[in-house]
């Protein structure tokens, strides 16, 4: 699914390798600054290596990055709609896979509110929806638990696992040991940029 050899970004990315088979889990960790967003920005194509090679097998992706970078006057049904209309989705099939989406993250109720009333929980799960449009087989996550409340949490990880079984391959970072050790089949670490792990969860327990 995801192969990459000796990445670098400017100073930000020093040479990273990993590879990820299709429908595995991996969960990038490091501190804040470690460069996983700009890793995460340069997979996706938001930014343009300095160095080195990856390829990604499934073009079908979805992102939910770590800021809801909303407009608070939008409703989450437009929004939806904007985003099924940039991945040129056929419009006759909109309607029934906005309600899809939206009861898959639990705001089936709120497709007509606009986002100026919805919580951090529901703005994380609003992005949540919008990766999940078109039935993506890889999605990245950049912190996709933080600032939740406890429930918006383990809702959240019950959202990741049920996709997880489901097959669907995972890349999401977090500063939450407990998280990863729940959700991740492979674990990065990053420091400064560099890499100092990649292995499976057991070995990185064991460290």
């Amino acid at each position: 699914m995801i192969e990459v050899k000796s990445l670098s970004f400017g100073s930000i990315l020093d040479s990273i390798s990993f590879s990820l088979q299709d429908g595995k889990t991996l969960a990038v960790i490091g501190h804040n600054g470690a460069g996983k967003t700009t890793l995460f920005h340069v997979l996706l194509g938001l930014k343009f290596k300095t160095d080195g090679a990856f390829s990604i097998l499934d073009k079908k992706i979805g992102f939910v990055p770590e800021r809801p970078y909303l407009q608070t006057e939008e409703s989450f049904q437009n929004f939806l709609a904007l985003h099924l209309n940039l991945i040129s989705f056929p419009k006759h099939e909109q309607e029934a896979e906005i309600l899809r989406v939206a009861k898959q993250v639990g705001l089936q109720e709120s497709l007509n509110k606009k986002f100026n009333v919805f919580s951090k929980g529901m703005l994380q799960k609003a992005l949540f929806a919008q990766a999940l449009l078109g039935s993506p087989k890889l999605i990245f996550l950049d912190e996709p638990m933080s600032g939740l409340d406890p429930a918006s949490r383990e809702e959240t990880k019950n959202h990741l696992d049920r996709l997880k079984q489901s097959g669907v391959t995972l890349v999401f970072s977090s500063h939450v040991m407990e998280d990863v050790a729940l959700l991740a089949d492979e674990v990065l670490v990053l420091d400064h940029g560099r890499q100092t792990f990649f292995g499976n969860v057991q070995e990185w327990k064991t460290r």
